[in-house]
């Protein structure tokens, strides 16, 4: 069996602090990347010699042929997060999300992959009509084109015998804190920045759910699965698990009632506090958390406290978040369209 692992989008939020961990265990990591934000998140790892980076599209059949030569092990991050930035360029984002998906799994199998690891989202529950706990069996209600191109994905990819390569897919919570490429798009993220920038907030919708999870508990969870034998034993259709902590479903206010405490001079405002956003669900994470046996490392209130701090320490602080948000994807939907209208 090979050992070595490739990560696709491997110079991303998650990708970036999942290569670190697996090289400071000595893990072989091949990074797949179209370097859409550049590559200062793993410019560091380039003088690792566990560490290889190719530079390429996840749409090209050549680059993922290359990519899999000699892998073990598939950690599937490659994709267009999040519902604003999909809605951006449509039709590229599914190419992007499931399109080349579908193609990464086919050539994966075509290589005698021996598992494959996708990242999915607990988006694809949508609104829920109460405030009960939903888990893996509960009904998925995408209401955004995210969401459906990530159960698009899944139900391909259950649909793999698991004989013929082991397959795990992963609906994690809403990621948050500090990265070799720190996200501002994310929620808390995103509330401590303009807190600390414009020492107020405008919030819509307070009382909606949705539950969060450290990206560093994201990487402990997928470095788990990679290492882990019991999954090899299992269905691919029973291989789909809720990745967070039950302990971490909050409210928008419960976020911002942490914030304050943190940030106490922070001006908050609060509208149509009676509306439910769309994305407004509890997740019931207990079947992971057995199965792996895991504990939160890094709780939200702990995290806000990090970005607090990495947010007033960094004096280039609007540059990067800048690089690493909705304008940096614009401008490479902007080039994609361009070649395509060629």
């Amino acid at each position: 069996m090979n050992n070595k692992i490739l990560v696709t989008g491997g110079a991303g939020y998650v990708g970036s602090n999942l290569i670190g961990k697996l090289l400071d265990k000595g893990t072989k990591v091949r990074c797949l990347d179209l370097l859409m934000y550049g590559d200062d998140s793993i410019k560091n790892y380039y003088n690792n010699k566990n560490f290889e980076l190719i530079k390429g599209d996840i749409r090209s059949l050549d680059i993922l042929e290359k990519s899999l030569e000699g892998i073990g092990c598939v950690v599937h991050l490659a994709a267009i997060v999040g519902d604003q930035p999909c809605l951006v360029a449509p039709k590229l984002a599914y190419k992007i999300n499931f399109t080349a998906t579908k193609l990464l799994v086919d050539t994966s199998i075509k290589k005698k992959i021996n598992k494959f690891i996708f990242s999915s989202t607990c988006s694809n529950y949508g609104e829920t009509e109460n405030d009960s706990l939903v888990n893996e069996e509960s009904k998925l209600n995408p209401v955004s084109l995210y969401a459906e191109t990530k159960i698009d994905c899944e139900r391909y990819i259950s649909s793999i015998d698991s004989n013929i390569m082991t397959c795990v897919i992963l609906r994690f919570a809403t990621a948050f804190g500090v990265s070799n490429r720190t996200r501002f798009d994310l929620t808390v993220n995103s509330f401590a920045y303009e807190a600390i920038t414009n020492k107020q907030l405008l919030i819509f919708a307070a009382n909606t759910w949705r539950p969060y999870i450290h990206v560093n508990d994201m990487s402990d969870i997928i470095i788990k699965l990679i290492n882990s034998d019991k999954i090899n034993n299992t269905k691919n259709i029973d291989n789909i698990f809720n990745a967070g902590f039950t302990d971490q479903n909050y409210t928008k206010k419960n976020l911002l009632d942490m914030l304050k405490i943190i940030l106490p001079e922070t001006k908050i405002r609060y509208i149509d506090n009676d509306v439910v956003d769309k994305r407004n669900y509890k997740v019931d994470f207990s079947k992971i958390n057995k199965f792996l046996n895991i504990k939160s490392s890094i709780g939200v209130n702990q995290g806000l406290r990090e970005i607090v701090y990495y947010i007033k320490d960094n004096k280039n602080i609007e540059d990067i978040f800048n690089k690493s948000n909705l304008e940096a994807l614009k401008t490479f939907f902007s080039n994609q369209e361009s070649k395509l209208n060629r």
